[in-house]
């Protein structure tokens, strides 16, 4: 036996040691399980990560004008799509294998829609896209057309208005390729087992696509904003929908203040909901990228902020927003919505973006697996293991 067959060999047992022990599998757990821990979750999952890109193009709506450069009349979506592969193959031990085939273990696998945030693009949420397809997800995460940071004339967060819209044509697209036998996701994709999350305003866009009266869409089943705006969600916006809800933020948050948008937020929604805070956590340590670029600074909003020019102001999430998302009627408010950058300088010492996407996925991971696998180990860590075990996170559950 060479050394090639041996190694394979070897990942293969470790991968089967590893499902066993953590499961990624789509039914309860059993009860002779051991708990899961704070440990075995920052692992990485069974699967080998695989991921392509596609180009969606929505002809049914518009892309609006955008300062100097004309709209367009369809809306185009690159999107990335990250998904379980086979970890006996070559690249397995990667952090992700450019288009290797689809792992098929004769079961589908829950659909995760992430939205980047304002500034940003589709690769904002690798490090947890990642982390979900090895354990069995698909993730799928566009480039919104007119808030990602290469959009012609420069971002444009009034378009939020139109990104729930996105994400219901790429979960259309999406289970369409899933129904296609002939597509590299034939019947990959479970249509009852869909989640959202996102960062920042791609968290405000999972607020809306799963409880926007007009603008949701009804496949969601569990929903994680990070760091998302919520101060002008009132309750009538939630109104008798009760999509699971996990709400991830930084106690410091710069840019999207936590007690405006974290706690309030929580407070109007529905259970069952969650709200896990970060002590000490910034807005744009969350980012995939904070790790290289800014593990080390005192303070990463200090570069989000003076990236936004300095400040965000409560019209960019007031009257306008209010306005076109149906106002009153749809439960948006005129909440209190205080401008993003205002807090004093020098800001405070924040918690080093690798823990905080570390605590980021020891919450979302077993979130979605409570929710939208039924694993009642996973949910037995998220409300009550994941807080005793790690003294930087806080966990408020009303299940």
């Amino acid at each position: 036996m060479n050394r090639g067959t041996i190694a394979s060999a070897r990942n293969v047992l470790l991968a089967a040691v590893v499902a066993v022990s953590f499961g990624c599998g789509d039914s309860d757990q059993p009860s002779s399980a051991p708990p899961l821990t704070t440990a075995a979750l920052l692992q990485r999952g069974p699967e080998g990560v695989g991921v392509t890109t596609s180009e969606f193009e929505d002809t049914s709506r518009s892309t609006m004008a955008n300062g100097n450069v004309p709209g367009l009349p369809s809306r185009t979506l690159p999107t990335e799509i990250w998904y379980p592969t086979d970890p006996s193959q070559p690249g397995a031990t990667d952090d992700e294998a450019r288009d290797a085939p689809l792992r098929r273990g004769g079961t589908r696998h829950p659909l995760i829609i992430y939205s980047h945030g304002f500034m940003d693009t589709r690769g904002g949420g690798t490090a947890l896209a990642q982390h979900l397809a090895s354990y069995g997800y698909i993730v799928a995460s566009a480039d919104f057309p007119l808030t990602n940071l290469n959009t012609p004339g420069g971002p444009n967060a009034r378009d939020l208005v139109n990104q729930p819209g996105d994400v219901h044509f790429l979960i259309d697209r999406l289970l369409a390729l899933s129904a296609d036998s002939h597509s590299f996701f034939a019947g990959a994709i479970d249509p009852d087992r869909i989640g959202l999350t996102g960062l920042s305003l791609g968290g405000s866009t999972t607020f809306l696509a799963t409880f926007h009266p007009t603008l949701r869409d009804p496949r969601v089943r569990a929903a994680a904003p990070i760091a998302g705006m919520a101060c002008f969600f009132g309750s009538k916006f939630y109104g008798d929908r009760h999509v699971p809800l996990l709400i991830v933020h930084g106690s410091i948050d710069a840019i999207v203040p936590y007690q405006q948008n974290a706690v309030f937020g929580f407070s109007q929604a529905n259970t069952p909901k969650y709200l896990a805070t970060l002590a000490d956590a910034s807005h744009t340590g969350f980012t995939s990228a904070g790790v290289l670029l800014f593990e080390n600074l005192r303070n990463p909003d200090d570069v989000g902020c003076k990236a936004l020019g300095g400040g965000t102001h409560g019209d960019d999430g007031g009257p306008s927003f209010t306005d076109l998302l149906g106002g009153a009627d749809a439960g948006i408010i005129m909440g209190d919505c205080p401008p993003g950058c205002a807090d004093p300088t020098p800001r405070p010492r924040a918690m080093r973006p690798s823990r905080q996407l570390a605590l980021e996925r020891l919450a979302i991971l077993p979130f979605f697996d409570a929710y939208l696998r039924n694993d009642q180990r996973a949910r037995a860590f998220l409300e009550h293991t994941l807080a005793a075990e790690n003294a930087d996170i806080t966990l408020q559950a009303q299940p």
